[in-house]
């Protein structure tokens, strides 16, 4: 008796290698996803202007995956390099919010500001400082003096003979801060307006 001639059904072949793709694929997926890079992370929030100690930092194992290449390097200490932008407290540290202390290109000045601060401006939040002339009919059209500010800190007067002044300790472009300067010699007022809310400083 001959025996019987057995062919295999081209659509369970391809079946079974529609099945196996698709399981290759999602362990693919689930490996990329579970992958994880040393990084660098904050302690606390830092602030502009502010220089890296060791215990601002610490080694973390996050998921960059595609963005890795925009945050610091493990291999990279970010230790004795200058805060250029906000950094939350656990957040991973973007390449451009450290550098070296020439990058910033600014400069730390205190304002006397005479009206209340709208709630916004907090340490790390942008704003813009408007001046306005004394004259002899009080004080002429108010105009952008310096834009983009960082703020420091706020300091409030806290003496028995407190007054509702506060002042200011502002970053400011370099090369403006003679104009902020001859404002506050000249006796300008000055007003500050937020630009945004600080990172990492929700109410």
């Amino acid at each position: 008796m001959a025996a019987r001639r057995t062919w295999l059904d081209p659509r369970l072949v391809i079946g079974v290698a529609l099945v196996l793709a698709s399981l290759a694929g999602v362990w693919f997926v689930v490996q990329q996803s579970a992958r994880t890079e040393v990084a660098w992370a904050a302690t606390r929030t830092l602030l502009p202007g502010e220089t890296v100690d060791a215990g601002d930092v610490q080694q973390v194992e996050v998921r960059l995956q595609a963005t890795q290449a925009r945050y610091l390097d493990a291999a990279t200490t970010p230790v004795g390099m200058v805060v250029a932008a906000t950094v939350g407290e656990g957040e991973v540290l973007p390449e451009r919010t450290v550098g070296i202390a020439a990058s910033l290109d600014r400069s730390a000045v205190v304002i006397d500001v005479g009206s209340a601060l709208p709630s916004a401006v907090r340490p790390g939040s942008l704003v813009d400082i408007w001046t306005a002339a004394q004259t002899d009919e009080g004080y002429g059209p108010p105009a952008v003096l310096i834009d983009q500010a960082i703020v420091v800190r706020v300091m409030e007067d806290e003496g028995i003979l407190a007054t509702a002044a506060q002042q200011l300790e502002l970053l400011v472009p370099t090369d403006e801060t003679g104009r902020l300067l001859e404002a506050m010699s000249n006796e300008h007022m000055l007003s500050v307006v937020p630009l945004a809310q600080p990172v990492g400083a929700a109410p």
